[in-house]
């Protein structure tokens, strides 16, 4: 081993790649001796570094050599027809135990899809945030940069990175708040719903990646059990009656319990007309309130236009109890959803002025 400068690949437990370069300042470092230490560990090596570590007697590259190619061939090892490129096995494995730890089953599984997400978002010349803060503007419509930061529990010099990068290539821009001139709110442009659209396709494959083993109803019995775990763990702000987001279909028939589910980021006409079709079916159109099941027996569009997140509540005095509704595209507030009667998760039924009573966060519940 006389050259100071050897090169090659190499990746972690999780399957990242990464370059590994040596230099020495001595002609006589033993590079084999340093890899045959790398390799101990969880990395697995590949190229010329895998050479030195498996073989204390190859020769590094020579000097003219590209790096992380070995003497009298392109890649590093002899060519056979058909053969899959040589390297050491992968050793890393996790141990059996920690496989009854649904904490770390969710952190190693979440890292995989992470991984998998980055490298989807990375093609398009983005990152997470990009995608987050995309789908926070379509969903909940323009908003404040401070706001937004907040929802997203995010630094705000990092949020507004984020928006200046998203301004330049189109997706979003910033405009003053018609209600308001003094505030600036950052808004997605036309363009930008259209990406985010074929971009949520582009990235939906993942699913496939690391869903493989399961069918399509073992999808959704995961992704239904996962939205409840998230929601005890970010339960969101208080006074919002909330849901887990489901596809909008109207059921003409019975059918499954998440059937009725109401999904406030849906339009007032359309939850409206939801709950209409729902009223000679089970289950009846139903949300959450304060961690119970509520039903929604009869409801309509509101007069008035509302701002805010979807599912929040508003008390009105001449409408009653309205549910803002749908996404605020505009900044200038949309029709929500007034409440009429509702019923609880014991069978009995309230007037929603009875059951929201304003200044509580449960309404009446009784046993």
């Amino acid at each position: 081993m006389e050259r100071p400068v050897v090169s090659g690949t190499a990746c972690d437990a999780s399957g990242a790649k990464f370059t590994v370069v040596g230099i020495s300042n001595t002609p006589t470092t033993d590079w084999a001796q340093v890899f045959r230490a790398l390799a101990g560990t969880d990395l697995t090596l590949a190229g010329d570094v895998a050479a030195l570590a498996a073989d204390p007697g190859a020769s590094a590259p020579g000097p003219g050599s590209a790096p992380g190619t070995a003497p009298g061939t392109a890649s590093g090892h002899a060519e056979r027809p058909g053969a899959a490129p040589a390297g050491p096995p992968r050793l890393s494995m996790t141990p059996p135990s920690v496989l009854n730890l649904n904490a770390y089953l969710m952190y190693a599984i979440g890292k995989a899809a992470r991984r998998r997400l980055t490298e989807r978002l990375a093609a398009h010349n983005l990152r997470l945030w990009h995608l987050t803060v995309m789908a926070m503007v379509a969903d909940l419509g323009p908003q404040m940069k401070t706001l937004l930061a907040a929802r997203l529990d995010m630094n705000s010099s990092d949020l507004v990175k984020i928006v200046n990068d998203l301004v330049r290539t189109g997706h979003v821009d910033c405009a003053r708040d018609p209600g308001n001139r003094r505030r600036i709110l950052v808004r997605l442009t036309p363009e930008g719903r259209a990406y985010l659209d074929l971009l949520n396709a582009d990235i939906a494959s993942t699913d496939d990646e690391v869903l493989a083993p399961l069918s399509a109803s073992e999808r959704e019995v995961l992704a239904s059990l996962l939205r409840r775990v998230h929601h005890h763990l970010d339960p969101g702000p208080a006074g919002t009656v909330h849901h887990e987001p489901e596809r909008f279909t109207e059921v003409l028939r019975n059918g499954s319990d998440e059937d009725g589910r109401i999904d406030w980021t849906r339009s007032a006409e359309e939850i409206a007309g939801f709950v209409e079709a729902r009223r000679p079916l089970r289950p009846h159109a139903f949300t959450h309130h304060a961690g119970r099941r509520l039903d929604v027996l009869t409801a309509t569009v509101s007069r008035g236009l509302y701002s805010g997140e979807p599912g929040h509540i508003r008390h009105h005095e001449d409408e009653g109890v309205v549910v803002v509704a749908g996404a605020d595209h505009l900044g200038g507030g949309r029709p929500g959803l007034v409440l009429h009667r509702v019923r609880n998760e014991h069978g009995a039924e309230f007037r929603a002025e009875e059951y929201f009573t304003p200044g509580t966060t449960g309404g009446h519940d009784p046993r």
